[in-house]
């Protein structure tokens, strides 16, 4: 069928013609605007500028006595009484967009393992909702963490919240470990900083591992590269000081965490210039046998400024190594989070999903129950 007939010829049509025109006329519109629905619907669930509104969960419970702060290289609650906290990493909230059994998890963790701290790491990505699988902009995902953080706040323990995987600004497609921070980094602390500001169990633990690159990179930000599967990449890292701004702008008081140099296992830059303007800061240092000088990455930083090892771990053939961390943790006052409360995560701390201990499980489980009982 032709369809260039003028209007002024639609008179001369038979009513079979003008039906036929009309059918296809609709057919046609039909098809423009459901291509038009699917490109606008997949431009929503796809833009980085769609961001979850920015709100502050009210917190059921009075743990307002959990509120904690700094003094010179000590971490304190509001009687000024030194704390010292003990507890596990839980992770696959980067790696999957509902976790590997978190809520179980988290229970046993608290109440088979009498954990005082749990470290939760995420993905800035799935954050807003955009990993495969993700709908509604990330709200399922982040309801899950509101989850995890409710159940550790009516149990009294704290939440280490831990931005552990970005994507270098590139909208998910290298989602992963990177070097530093980028800019969606900034948006996700703009928003979680406020969510939780009224929870003062949770603490923000900034970016996991800051590697390859320099003290001024680590603190101001700079221009960054970073390896892919196919290609290096290079993007403008946003620096700890920022982001520690951010968080603070928000309007949350709660304890910050921020890593070193080094995989955050390099601590000497602290004392030597690099310090973050601010207060309420724990400073972390990541342990693990294969890391030579263990003790030298941090000793002058933990003389002058509150530390954490918010990971260390090993193998059933790494024991003596534990017991030393966790003896040094205990005569210099530093918390410490054993990796890692999974199964497949290692160095592993369960050999499955019954929470049976792994060797080197045995050790932090009997330390945990050591902190117990005092």
């Amino acid at each position: 069928m032709k369809y260039g007939h003028r209007i002024s010829d639609m008179a001369s049509m038979t009513p079979s013609t003008r039906s036929q025109i009309r059918t296809a006329t609709h057919f046609v519109l039909a098809m423009l605007i459901g291509v038009l629905f699917v490109r606008v619907r997949c431009a929503v669930a796809a833009s980085p500028s769609m961001t979850p509104h920015i709100v502050t969960l009210a917190c059921p419970y009075h743990i307002s006595n959990m509120a904690l702060h700094t003094q010179g290289n000590k971490l304190l609650n509001s009687q000024n009484k030194l704390v010292v906290l003990h507890g596990v990493d839980l992770p696959s909230l980067e790696w999957t967009n509902r976790g590997d059994h978190v809520r179980r998890s988290m229970r046993a963790a608290i109440t088979q393992w009498h954990c005082q701290i749990i470290r939760i790491p995420t993905s800035v990505n799935r954050w807003f909702g955009q990993a495969p699988g993700q709908s509604h902009g990330g709200r399922v995902y982040r309801h899950i963490l509101d989850q995890l953080i409710r159940y550790a706040a009516r149990n009294h323990v704290y939440v280490v919240l831990d931005l552990h995987w970005n994507d270098m600004d590139r909208d998910f497609a290298d989602l992963g470990q990177h070097r530093m921070p980028d800019h969606t980094c900034v948006r996700y602390w703009r928003l979680a900083a406020r969510r939780y500001m009224d929870y003062p169990n949770v603490f923000y633990d900034l970016y996991n591992e800051p590697h390859g690159i320099n003290w001024i990179t680590w603190r101001d930000g700079g221009i960054c590269t970073g390896e892919t599967k196919t290609t290096v990449v290079t993007y403008r890292a946003v620096g700890m000081q920022r982001l520690y701004d951010v968080v603070r702008h928000a309007g949350a008081n709660n304890i910050v965490i921020i890593g070193g140099i080094s995989w955050a296992y390099d601590d000497f830059g602290i004392t030597h210039g690099y310090a973050i303007a601010g207060k309420n800061i724990v400073y972390d240092c990541h342990v693990y046998p294969w890391k030579p000088r263990w003790k030298h990455s941090f000793e002058l930083a933990a003389q002058k400024v509150p530390m954490i090892f918010d990971e260390f771990g090993g193998t059933g053939s790494q024991l003596a190594f534990g017991r030393k961390v966790i003896a040094y943790a205990a005569a210099h006052h530093i918390s410490w989070c054993a990796w890692s409360f999974h199964t497949q995560a290692g160095p592993v701390l369960i050999k499955n999903w019954h929470y049976q201990p792994s060797a080197f499980g045995v050790l932090i489980k009997k330390a945990l129950k050591i902190t117990k009982d005092q």
